[in-house]
């Protein structure tokens, strides 16, 4: 096996829970190789998670400390599948074709053992080697909706109870929870032995494995029943089989992906798109927040746009789902949905209404569908009116509720908001050059630079957000990316002044709350942000400043974690993730940065 086949990863970098998933099964193994959390898709609740994980406390929703020591502690926890007399005293773990996690623990008896996890047919399989061992398979164990645990809560969702009732017979295992309509099972366990328990909350198991090999397949259905079903019947397959498909489908597609970081968008975006009616749902984590935000979800798709015919695919099926499935308030479009298109929190935020129609272009310019174009055409002008609805007076002025950190704004009209609207008109420009598109570009293009330039202590920048009367606010942020990909769009050329005042200012300790030892960050989470970094990446590219775009690479390579994931934000002083190991935009932003799809014309 060559070494990009087999890619070991390096403890030193930060240990993560290892993901998985494919059509809608994601999950997570810890450094033993036991099962964290397989989570997967439910027409009502969004996202269910079989999960070694405690219900969250309802109660303290509201509590950002709780939220953020519940979302580390999942990062933390040691899930469920066998366990050894002899103690574990190595453990290794590898990436297979950059995609399937495969854990090696060596035990103080010298005996080694192996596992392999991947997500398949529906399901899950998991194959493991121990000769000569009779391992118990131990762990806490709950069926519940995910927890969808939110720094800034939009509106809970109310959260079912976690009851638990476990049968062993035949050799599978089944998990319900009556309160949510689901039910999962595991196949693969001794048919000698046979029970049935229920209690309120996590189960704690205690099973005998097989002595030498075990293989457990794992399914889902909205009763014992068919979850049953769907176990026995991946069991009833050939494992080395499937897995060897799944192994020549991931090495196709890492092809020409030589890095890590970048590849780890791609791949990230391929586990959280999940199938919904005809449409793809694509989450922004499959572990924390398990719910789609159009932001995040547009520069997964851009990732993934031009990939291969398989990932233009997924993106078609996105803009089905986004259009035609996921639900809209007066025209307008939702701060966040669950997976099956109902809206979480309804804040109106101005970028969010854009991100669908630049990618919906995109898309149709880049791939010749025009079919899809032309089924989705109609939403495009219906979009468009609710946002001009929001106009200020005959000033091409449009307020947003909230920041895209999903903070509230200080001032109602927000600078990246404005520069994104004039790109996505600029984009139906090109489509259809006989239409208003043009003119409204250059009336926002005009706007822009008539309002929000202003002085800030002599020197004329881009404010953050203005009221329209003169008041500004000074201030940039790790999620407005528009600002730094002006120049790439051609809002401004690269050797505008105020344009490079700006960033220099977004750099400085003069940004209060957005930097932090002269890296990006957020007052959403105050720390530096990989996404900073990126954005200092894309300015140092459109300066020719090789020498700090090398840093910003490297300081990227620096906050990834082991298997490449880069996390919402680390500590200023160290690469410690403080929060969201989990979190798709900034490998997919970077994967789109590396294969330079963000600045075509």
């Amino acid at each position: 096996m060559s070494q990009d086949e087999e890619r070991l990863l390096n403890p030193a970098d930060g240990v993560k829970p290892l993901d998985f998933g494919a059509d809608g099964i994601i999950g997570s193994i810890d450094p033993n190789g036991r099962v964290v959390a397989l989570n997967t898709y439910h027409p009502q609740h969004g996202f269910v998670t079989l999960t070694a994980a405690d219900p969250f406390d309802e109660a303290r929703r509201y509590d950002q400390a709780a939220v953020r020591d519940y979302r580390a502690g999942l990062a933390a926890l040691r899930g469920f599948g066998p366990f050894f007399i002899e103690p574990i005293i190595q453990r290794q773990a590898f990436l297979l074709d950059g995609a399937i996690p495969s854990v090696r623990l060596t035990l103080a008896s010298g005996d080694t053992v192996e596992c392999i996890t991947w997500a398949q047919d529906g399901g899950a399989i998991q194959c493991w080697e121990h000769p000569g061992l009779a391992p118990r398979y131990r762990g806490r164990i709950s069926l519940q909706r995910c927890a969808y645990t939110q720094l800034t809560e939009g509106g809970p969702v109310p959260m079912p109870a976690t009851q638990t009732r476990a049968t062993l017979s035949g050799g599978v295992l089944t998990i319900e929870n009556p309160a949510l309509d689901w039910a999962a099972a595991i196949a693969g366990f001794s048919s000698d032995e046979s029970w049935e328990t229920s209690c309120d909350g996590p189960l704690t198991l205690d099973i005998p494995c097989p002595s030498d090999a075990t293989v457990l397949t794992w399914g889902f259905g909205p009763d014992a029943a068919s979850a049953r079903e769907a176990a026995q019947r991946l069991a009833a397959q050939d494992a080395p089989r499937l897995l060897e498909q799944v192994r020549t489908a991931w090495g196709a597609r890492r092809e020409g992906m030589l890095d890590d970081l970048a590849w780890r968008g791609v791949l990230y975006g391929w586990l959280l798109s999940v199938p919904v009616e005809e449409g793809v749902c694509i989450l922004t984590d499959h572990m924390l927040l398990p719910l789609a935000w159009n932001r995040d979800a547009y520069y997964v798709a851009r990732a993934l746009l031009g990939w291969r015919d398989e990932a233009n695919d997924l993106v078609r099926r996105h803009l089905l789902w986004m259009f035609t499935l996921a639900e809209r308030r007066d025209g307008a479009w939702g701060r966040c949905y669950l997976a099956n298109g109902r809206i979480k929190d309804g804040a109106y935020q101005l970028d969010q209404q854009l991100f669908p129609l630049l990618e919906l272009a995109e898309y149709a310019q880049e791939t010749g569908d025009w079919a899809t174009w032309e089924r989705l055409r109609p939403q495009v002008d219906a979009v468009i009116e609710a946002v001009m609805a929001r106009r200020a007076g005959d000033r091409w002025l449009f307020p947003t509720d909230e920041t895209p950190a999903d903070d509230p704004m200080v001032l109602p009209y927000h600078l990246s908001s404005h520069i994104l609207l004039w790109r996505v008109l600029r984009r139906l420009a090109q489509i259809e050059p006989d239409g208003p598109w043009a003119g409204m570009a250059d009336a926002i293009h005009a706007e822009v630079q008539a309002s929000f330039v202003m002085p800030r202590e002599g020197t004329p920048l881009y404010a953050y957000a203005i009221d329209g009367a003169g008041r500004a606010h000074f201030y940039h942020d790790a999620n407005d990316v528009p600002l730094a990909l002006a120049p790439a769009w051609g809002f401004v050329p690269a050797g505008d002044p105020v344009w490079q005042a700006t960033v220099d200012f977004a750099f400085s300790p003069a940004n209060v709350g957005g930097c932090y030892a002269r890296r990006l960050g957020s007052v959403h989470t105050p720390a530096p942000w990989p996404l900073g970094d990126i954005q200092e990446l894309i300015i140092a590219q459109t300066l020719g400043d090789h020498g700090r775009a090398q840093r910003a690479m490297a300081r990227l390579a620096a906050a990834a974690q082991w298997d490449g994931a880069l996390p919402e934000a680390t500590a200023a002083d160290s690469m410690r993730v403080v929060s969201r190991h989990w979190f798709a935009w900034p490998n997919a932003l970077l994967a789109c940065v590396v294969r330079g799809v963000l600045a075509r014309p």
